[in-house]
């Protein structure tokens, strides 16, 4: 009796020993909505006969170590296989080959997957250990940073890596692309970017992806590297001599990380170096001869400074005879401003002569009053019939006028009225 219990023991390990499962690979992280290759072989006996081929999935209650069988997702008997997976396998089929492709995966599929085989030997039923694990993507790929600096600030120097990934797990079956500032880093083509000294031109926003497939991320990450002023320079700076009287601008510029907390301006003179101002921007409104000299410009952030080259400023002095020619001129000009302001007054002057008031008589001299008044009397004799004399008027001695003989003058005057009366008394005749 105790022989026949050990060769059927015997035999027992030798069927099962002879029953084995072969998975790859051993996990599967897999894009939603995609399919995925449970790739398997299994052996058995040459003297069974298989009856059943399945793979299932055990419940998140059950133990996962297949010992417990869950969920079938494929059976050689369709109406064994659970609805969630119905019309969503494709079985290979062959002898000795248990290669299952699931379809349309989700986030309901993710767990272990086992492959199990049962002869029509009563201890010819088997369960592959360990199983295929699969777990499932989730978009977008997202880049998660890395580096010693405990404080999580990084400077230049330090060591990063970028490695890129998505939540749950990242497919690695394809190689990456990388991107910086939206432009392909043609030789990032790993799933970790690694920088073992950083520098400043290293700051920037990364992203990454699948080089064969349109699954990049839309989520950037920013590499901010601290670094000091860097590429500190004075702009706008004149190229050639300036003029005295001319005004200037000078501007200073650096890249820095963090932004620039201070700008500090110097005039070196000789083997003296004066501080002269801050500010980004240094102001000259009229340049003199005391302003040549040497500048230079110092930018400051918290991590540190950075001087700017040192420029050279060249003032051209007024010779004497531009000072003369500049003389002359406004001379000549303010004698012709002033010549033109005489000749107009000098007209107004004699438009306002001109315009004499209406009433005003002019002036006559003494003979022609006389004249004037005999026409009038002879006028009034005219009109009156009683009139037989008129009056004289004389001039008086003291005038101007040369000095006649009183006795002619009387002569000449009777001569007239007896002329006058004469007529007078023959029109009355």
């Amino acid at each position: 009796m105790f022989y026949i219990r050990i060769l059927i023991q015997l035999s027992v390990s030798a069927a099962v020993s002879s029953l084995s499962v072969s998975y790859s690979p051993k996990s599967i992280c897999a894009f939603e909505n995609s399919s995925v290759d449970f790739s398997c072989t299994f052996d058995y006996p040459y003297w069974h006969k298989v009856e059943v081929s399945k793979w299932f999935k055990p419940r998140k209650d059950q133990k996962q170590d297949g010992s417990q069988q869950g969920m079938c997702v494929y059976h050689n008997d369709a109406a064994e296989i659970h609805e969630r997976y119905i019309n969503r396998t494709t079985y290979a089929n062959q002898d000795k080959n248990c290669s299952l492709k699931l379809h349309n995966v989700s986030r309901k599929d993710i767990g272990k997957y086992f492959f199990r085989v049962e002869t029509d030997h009563y201890w010819g039923k088997y369960t592959g250990p360990g199983g295929i694990d699969l777990n499932i993507a989730v978009l977008p790929f997202r880049v998660t940073l890395n580096t010693q600096n405990t404080k999580r600030e990084i400077h230049e120097g330090d060591s990063v890596t970028l490695t890129c990934n998505t939540e749950n797990c990242t497919p690695t079956q394809e190689a990456f692309i990388w991107f910086k500032n939206g432009l392909l880093l043609p030789q990032a083509t790993k799933q970790t970017l690694r920088f073992s000294s950083v520098s400043h031109d290293d700051f920037g926003n990364y992203s990454c992806g699948l080089k064969n497939s349109d699954t990049t991320s839309t989520i950037k990450t920013l590499l901010d590297v601290r670094y000091r002023p860097q590429n500190v320079q004075i702009i706008n700076f004149p190229s050639k001599e300036i003029e005295e009287g001319d005004s200037l601008t000078l501007n200073c510029k650096s890249n820095a990380n963090p932004a620039l907390t201070n700008y500090t301006w110097f005039k070196i003179s000789k083997t003296n170096t004066s501080y002269i101002g801050y500010g980004s921007k240094y102001s000259l409104e009229t340049v003199s001869q005391k302003d040549a000299g040497r500048y230079i410009c110092v930018a400051m952030n918290d991590v540190g400074s950075q001087n700017s080259t040192v420029i050279e400023l060249k003032v051209k002095e007024h010779s004497r005879l531009d000072f003369l020619f500049i003389a002359t001129t406004v001379l000549l000009l303010g004698i012709a401003v002033t010549l033109i302001i005489f000749c107009i007054m000098k007209r107004r002057k004699q438009i306002a002569s001109k315009k004499l008031p209406a009433e005003k008589t002019p002036t006559v001299a003494p003979t022609e009053e006389i004249y004037e008044n005999l026409r009038n009397t002879h006028k009034s004799e005219e009109n009156s019939t009683n009139l037989t004399y008129a009056d004289l008027m004389l001039p008086p001695a003291s005038s101007d006028r040369p000095q006649y003989n009183s006795q002619e003058d009387m002569t000449v005057i009777y001569s007239i009225l007896s002329d006058r009366e004469k007529t007078k008394t023959f029109e009355q005749i």
